[in-house]
């Protein structure tokens, strides 16, 4: 499912927070959002005065009331992830999602466990590289002695 562009919606080129998480959810890969969801979310944002859509409180509290907290919290998560709103914003939306909801239901933060998963990836993947650079090693080494092997006996036949 594809949405229109933030700009479309009534925002100049100056962007917000609101702007950002607009964008985000719009241009992310979020298979469960609806789309009656999103343009709730974008038409009270809108109504918001120009210096509300900077407040992260505000914001997180529209994406909360508009979704649940613990999906508004994957958002926020996917969005600093991807870079469309600075880690102070982060914080604060974070922080905002997070206070009133029950211990139990807290979700851990999203970003390290990214970040690990992206390393441990990269890890893998030199590993492999490194193996498969021997195998392609042990692989060529086999033909090219064989043909130092058929040099010498042309050599030794022509009495070089």
């Amino acid at each position: 499912m594809t949405y229109a562009p933030y700009r479309k919606l009534g925002w100049e080129e100056d962007q917000e927070l609101a702007a950002d998480i607009i964008q985000a959810l719009a241009s992310l890969t979020i298979d469960d959002i609806t789309y009656e969801q999103m343009s709730r979310i974008a038409r009270r944002i809108h109504r918001l005065s120009g210096p509300e859509r900077n407040v992260p409180k505000r914001v997180a509290d529209i994406l909360a009331e508009e979704l649940s907290p613990q999906k508004a919290l994957q958002y926020v998560d996917k969005a600093f992830a991807a870079g469309m709103i600075k880690a102070r914003e982060y914080e604060q939306m974070r922080a905002a999602l997070i206070l009133p909801m029950p211990r139990k239901e807290i979700p851990p933060p999203l970003v390290p466990r990214m970040a690990s998963e992206l390393l441990e990836g990269q890890r893998r993947l030199r590993q492999d590289f490194r193996k498969l650079s021997q195998v392609s090693q042990q692989g060529l080494r086999r033909p090219f002695q064989a043909l130092d092997e058929d040099v010498k006996r042309i050599r030794k036949a022509w009495g070089l």
